[in-house]
Formats: C-alpha cells, sequence, structure tokens
C-alpha cells in the first residue's frame, strides 16, 4: 500500500497528569548555567492531541479517525494552570 500522508500527534500531558520530576542543568558550551529545564516524567496512556484542524491531510486522517477519538476538542479553561 502505498502511504498518502503523514501526521503529527502530541502526548497529552495534561489528560494524563505528567509531572515534572526533577530539573536538568542547561549548559552552554560546557559550563553549567543558573538555569535549569524540568524533566518530564510521562505516564503510559493512550490520550493523544492531534490537531486536525491546521493539517491540509484533513480529508484522509478523518477517514481513519475513530468516532471516539471526535467526540469532544480539548479546550483549556486554566491556561494559567498549564
Amino acid at each position: 500500500q502505498d502511504i498518502v500522508c503523514s501526521i503529527n500527534i502530541q502526548h497529552n500531558c495534561i489528560d494524563s497528569q505528567c509531572t515534572d520530576t526533577t530539573q536538568q542543568p542547561i549548559y552552554q558550551e560546557w559550563i553549567v548555567m543558573s538555569r535549569s529545564r524540568p524533566i518530564i516524567q510521562h505516564k503510559p496512556t493512550p490520550h493523544y492531541l492531534l490537531n486536525v484542524y491546521s493539517v491540509h491531510n484533513y480529508d484522509y486522517i478523518h477517514l481513519i479517525t475513530p468516532d471516539t477519538l471526535r467526540e469532544t476538542p480539548l479546550r483549556v479553561t486554566n491556561v494559567a494552570k498549564v
């Protein structure tokens, strides 16, 4: 079979309740900076995000997406919490 399109899905950390477990120092060249970045511990989950509204392959994606994945779009109600 031919590949007709590709998609990009993102792990849904909000619904999966993933947490940042530690901080990793940021390096510039070989020097440790005073800043750090969070390391996220992702939980195994079947929850993913697929933004079909911005994809030019929408028709193909719609054909293979099960009805259960088309129920409710993600709406972030508390942006500050994210």
